[in-house]
């Protein structure tokens, strides 16, 4: 069992969590409103069943996509990770094309059932698209362009941009409609795309500066990637500062709300600093000195990062978006000790 979870990389489904978390803040409250009733009625509209089921889909998609990432690199790993499962022999590789297999299937009939919580007359089934589109993009980025220079990487790019849309599903289609038609059939809901895009410019960064690892490259290729990563840092930091909330920390209606308030943009610039710093520290010593040895930390912090960005941008949304997050993070912490891949 402990290699099938080091194979799925199990730690990352808190990131998964996150994910889902910032992306419905974002989406709920990126204008005036703070009231976490409305969240509760949004989520109550479609039923809890229909909250499960995109969970469960986004689980699903997640860990057919780690499964195949593996089976794609397994001739790759008998040389450089040898003790991992698949080129161990320690899972049976037929197996693990079993899974995969069944992940994928299971993450479409997971979306398939969300839109089987409506009526049929209310639309085509959104739900059972937006997870096609991503599941491509997984087998797109694991079997064609993985090792193909920086297509691989903008496709993971889209991997993440297009689960972070998916997530919307959570609130409803009509908050994925939004997101896909919003910019051009509603002007004025692009805002649904600002987590989408800053997750994916963050994405981008990691895996251009990831695949400078597995091949030769420029200190060209690794600013590019570190202007990718810290543009995406900074635009998560704008948010914090021109949130909607911040005015009430001055213009507030009681003490309690003020110290709340601003204890919140506190606690949003220590995520910021935090984060910033993290990857900052092993990306100037790769900028220094250029040995491909030292690109592993820096993809290391800046993946161990993306719980923190997260919050980053649930704060910005909501005061208390950040803190939900960040208490997953000692779990996430616990379980990627425990369960770390060879």
């Amino acid at each position: 069992m402990l290699d099938w979870l080091k194979l799925v990389r199990v730690s990352g489904l808190f990131t998964i969590v996150s994910n889902l978390t910032a992306a419905v803040l974002m989406a709920v409250y990126a204008s005036e409103a703070l009231d976490l009733r409305i969240l509760a009625k949004r989520f109550a509209q479609g039923g809890e069943i229909r909250v499960l089921w995109v969970i469960a889909a986004s689980f699903l998609l997640y860990l057919s996509g780690m499964i195949w990432n593996d089976l794609a690199d397994v001739d790759r790993d008998r040389t450089l990770h040898p003790r991992r499962p698949l080129p161990s022999g320690r899972i049976n590789l037929a197996a693990a094309y079993v899974a995969g297999v069944v992940f994928a299937v299971g993450a479409l009939l997971c979306a398939a059932m969300v839109d089987l919580q409506r009526a049929p007359q209310h639309g085509p089934p959104h739900a059972f698209y937006a997870a096609g589109v991503v599941l491509s993009l997984i087998f797109l980025y694991n079997l064609v362009t993985k090792d193909v220079p920086y297509l691989g990487s903008l496709t993971m790019a889209l991997v993440r941009f297009a689960h972070a849309i998916f997530a919307l599903l959570l609130l409803g289609p009509d908050y994925l409609q939004l997101a896909v038609l919003g910019p051009v059939a509603a002007p004025g809901q692009g805002y649904l795309l600002v987590y989408p895009l800053v997750l994916g410019a963050y994405i981008l960064g990691v895996t251009l500066i990831s695949e400078l690892e597995s091949r030769a490259g420029r200190r060209v290729e690794l600013l590019i990637g570190g202007a990718l990563v810290f543009g995406a840092i900074l635009a998560a930091g704008v948010l914090l500062v021109r949130a909607h909330w911040l005015p009430r920390i001055t213009q507030g209606d009681g003490a309690l709300q003020v110290v709340g308030m601003a204890m919140a943009f506190g606690l949003g610039a220590v995520l910021f600093v935090w984060l910033l710093r993290s990857v900052a520290k092993p990306y100037l010593a790769a900028l220094r000195d250029g040995r491909a040895a030292l690109v592993g930390p820096v993809v290391g912090a800046a993946l161990g990062g993306i719980m923190l960005l997260d919050a980053l941008v649930a704060t910005s949304a909501h005061p208390l978006g950040g803190l939900l997050i960040l208490l997953l993070v000692p779990f996430f912490m616990l379980t990627r000790r425990v369960v770390r891949m060879d």
